[in-house]
């Protein structure tokens, strides 16, 4: 019944059919109890954690890993327009079309007549499209009614900046935000002192916001930031794990100068 699609395609067009219909059989119901009671909401989630799964082969330069995971991101994709697609809500070509379409709209310096020489031209287009020629203008009365309200904070806070340095809320340059950064901190210490733990809340959440507007002056998104930083951690404290079990050294709080010591040898491994 199914051998049409037990064996590889021969090309990229029909490898997305295969999928496709792998998917639709699974959520058949002869198919998959398991895919069969997954929703948008779940392989939604599903994808996010593909996304850095791809993100950890790319960060890791494992073109196998990326090969897998990008893979892995697809399913979700596709079984996302599947559901809508059961549902009736839109069939899938629509759903690619209308982005082709965003895609040829707002490149006109590609498929047009505009002139665009670097990304900060195109940017300028791809904003100027949107407004002029899609109608996405802010409301003043919802000027961040575009920022998803489901994002991490920390990519929120990026993206709360993001919209502020489009009306020139900005700062003049990267010093500005250090100096920032440093009152903040600042901030932190006195709450500490004060001891009120609302209030000390609150700072902190002034300082990330900081940081992460730093990141954001800098080119630097903060989540990865901070994924390359939780890989590193892990992987530098897993080496100090190792090697105390080598030496038999108790990893526990009577050993924590013989930790220090195995975390600064891990530390060195890695830049040898």
């Amino acid at each position: 019944m199914y051998e049409d699609y037990l064996s590889h395609a021969p090309d990229f067009p029909s490898s997305i059919d295969r999928l496709y219909t792998i998917i639709s059989i699974l959520r058949s119901p002869d198919g998959c109890p398991w895919d069969r009671v997954q929703t948008n909401k779940s392989t939604t989630i599903s994808l996010i954690d593909e996304s850095y799964e791809y993100l950890d082969g790319v960060l890791n330069e494992d073109i196998p890993s990326e090969r897998e995971e990008i893979g892995d991101v697809m399913i979700n994709v596709f079984m996302n327009l599947y559901i809508h697609d059961e549902r009736r809500d839109f069939l899938p070509q629509e759903a690619v079309n209308e982005v082709c379409d965003k895609l040829i709209r707002r490149h006109p310096h590609v498929f047009g007549s505009e002139k665009a020489d670097n990304p900060s031209e195109v940017l300028s287009l791809w904003n100027s499209v949107k407004e002029n020629v899609e109608g996405h203008k802010d409301r003043a009365e919802s000027f961040f009614s575009h920022i998803p309200s489901s994002l991490p904070p920390l990519e929120e806070a990026y993206e709360i900046q993001k919209k502020l340095k489009k009306v020139g809320f900005d700062w003049p340059d990267a010093a500005g935000v250090i100096e920032k950064v440093e009152e903040e901190l600042g901030e932190v210490r006195e709450a500490i002192d004060e001891g009120d733990e609302d209030h000390l809340e609150m700072e902190l959440g002034d300082l990330l916001f900081s940081v992460a507007n730093l990141c954001r002056f800098l080119k630097i998104r903060p989540n990865v930031a901070m994924h390359r930083c939780n890989m590193k951690v892990k992987a530098r404290f897993q080496r100090l794990f190792d090697l105390a079990a080598e030496r038999s050294i108790p990893v526990d709080k009577d050993h924590v100068k013989e930790m220090n010591e195995l975390w600064e040898e891990a530390k060195g491994a890695e830049r040898s």
